[in-house]
């Protein structure tokens, strides 16, 4: 009897097709993956890291020598690198976890952003007619240009977070052992999302990177407001992602695939009901809003940037948005062009909807936080700009302005950070008076900063705004792009007003001053040093986002 099951079934298994898996596709999140992982082990070791790390290291070493010995050189050497950082961290800072996990999330993401810059030059192989797309687990993820700018922005973000928050994590006593592996699993999930090619694929990479932000909003336990951010965080990230799932569902009834390529080859078809593709259309675009904080979907973004952890809150702002937004390049632009004529104009009226509230609403707040938070929105609008011109120069000067946006956010977030450790609680405008007299280093940066989100020339966030602006006049958008050149005016000026407390103001003698580690200065000083680059010479990073127009269509 068995043996004729046997040969029943062999015919069927014959016809199954093996899965095939590029594994270089999604070389990048297998470091952070695996490092978060041994770094939950270490936090169990507790004070017997070694324990850990070692073995560890061995196994890397020997995954490591295996892909040199398949002609993989680099990612070979990359592997054997980020596994011995973790037992040399545990050697150089003996029973000291926080440093330890600090130390080996950072080599992680070293090794992912390495890795990234093979693919770009292995794997991608970007040439004058553009980039290579890579395809991987049977379509479900495409590795390509919107994938190589979201992990650029993503783990250059994470990088600079780490120096940047971890004194003001320890002073908190909020450092816990959950911190490094969370933020891993956070990045990984961003950058899935940067590659994901199909809903399912998106939806888990969006809940994934969604439920550790949750975690970590609220990791401040004893202070209400850190509470109150995670809770209402968690709430409307439920809604908007059952909003999201739903519309999704709709589109695959519509259409009978889950494919983003296949999506938009089916709608186009007469058999197709486009009223429930339109529909679902419009569900994804609630759902999708409220992620990137679209107004009016934006209502929980001022009271959770406010409330987090700030170095949370920077890098959601700048990690988060980025993300976000390669899912909304690849859903608009590959599973819904043909119904274009009816997602441009909406976007389009959300987009100056979101420029102008968050400007004008960011003029009344007095605390630092908060005009952030509004800035953060308004910033959404000038993004989605290059979204519905719907063409390359659309897609590369969005991906362009979130790698400048996430610089300038992080470089201001990190002085606001300075100034919070100084008293402990909310940083207002009155906290910045004389800053320029006290700390004119400290208020240089944060001011270098707020020029970029202002798009000052000869600073990185004035080269995004004008590739997008003139992505939105090319495409017909020009009232569009007048809105954005207001609602810029209108943000300047609270820009400007905070830079002329700093400067031209008396500090109050009764304040001390701000306090700035070591790690926090170095990665507020890479911040600095990026915005002014990329503003005086971003020919060759603009020769790169030139190739990262290749979409899987």
């Amino acid at each position: 009897m068995s043996t004729s099951l046997l040969s029943a079934v062999t015919p069927l298994l014959a016809q199954i097709a093996p899965v095939s898996v590029e594994w270089s596709a999604v070389a990048p999140e297998l470091l952070p993956t695996a490092m978060a992982l041994v770094l939950l082990l270490v936090a169990i070791a507790r004070g017997r890291e070694l324990i850990v790390a070692v073995p560890a290291a061995l196994i890397a070493a020997a995954v490591g020598i295996w892909l040199i010995s398949m002609a993989v050189v680099v990612p070979g050497a990359v592997v054997i690198a980020v596994g011995f950082a973790l037992p040399a961290s545990a050697v150089a800072f003996p029973r000291r976890q926080s440093l330890i996990r600090a130390f080996s999330a950072a080599a992680a993401l070293v090794g992912a952003l390495v890795l990234t810059g093979w693919q770009y030059a292995t794997v991608l192989a970007p040439t004058a007619g553009g980039m290579t797309s890579q395809e991987a687990l049977q379509g479900a993820l495409a590795n390509d240009g919107i994938a190589f700018f979201t992990r650029v922005t993503v783990y250059l973000s994470a990088l600079l977070i780490l120096p940047i928050g971890y004194g003001y994590l320890q002073e908190r006593r909020i450092n816990r052992a959950e911190v490094e592996p969370l933020l891993l699993l956070t990045v990984v999930g961003m950058a899935a999302l940067g590659t994901a090619n199909d809903l399912i694929t998106m939806f888990v990479a969006l809940e994934v990177l969604s439920i550790a932000l949750y975690v970590l909003s609220g990791l401040a336990r004893r202070d209400r407001r850190s509470q109150e951010a995670s809770l209402k965080y968690f709430v409307l990230g439920a809604v908007s992602s059952a909003i999201l799932l739903y519309g999704m569902a709709l589109v695959y009834v519509a259409t009978g695939s889950l494919d983003l390529a296949g999506i938009g080859s089916s709608i186009g078809l007469v058999t197709t009901p486009r009223v429930v593709a339109a529909l679902g259309l419009a569900l994804v675009t609630v759902g999708i809003g409220f992620k990137i904080s679209l107004a009016p979907f934006h209502f929980w973004t001022p009271d959770v940037y406010q409330g987090a952890p700030t170095n949370i809150t920077a890098f959601m702002a700048a990690a988060t948005k980025a993300a976000g937004f390669a899912a909304v390049l690849r859903l608009y632009m590959v599973a819904f062009p043909a119904l274009e004529s009816l997602w441009v104009p909406i976007l389009a009226g959300l987009a100056a909807i979101t420029m102008l509230y968050g400007a004008i609403v960011a003029l009344v707040q007095g605390d630092l936080k908060r005009i952030l938070a509004y800035s953060a929105i308004t910033h959404a609008g000038y993004a989605i700009i290059g979204v519905t011109a719907n063409s390359d120069a659309g897609l590369t000067s969005t991906l362009w302005y979130l790698l400048t946006y996430a610089i300038g956010t992080i470089g201001a977030f990190g002085c606001v950070i300075a100034l919070e450790r100084r008293r402990r609680g909310e940083v207002t405008l009155k906290e910045l008076r004389g800053l320029g007299r006290t700390s004119p280093l400290l208020a240089g940066i944060l001011a270098l900063s707020l020029l970029s989100l202002a798009g000052i020339p000869a600073t990185a966030g004035f080269i995004g705004k004008l590739l997008v602006f003139q992505a939105g006049i090319a495409a017909g958008l020009t009232w569009l792009v007048i809105i954005g050149v207001l609602s810029s005016v209108i943000a300047a000026f609270f820009y400007l007003r905070i830079a002329a407390t700093m400067f031209l103001e008396e500090p109050d003698p009764e304040r001390g001053l701000p306090v700035v580690s070591t790690g926090l200065s170095l990665g507020v000083s890479v911040a600095a040093t990026l915005i002014i680059y990329l503003g005086v010479y971003p020919q060759p990073f603009l020769q790169i986002v030139e190739t990262a127009a290749a979409l899987v269509r």
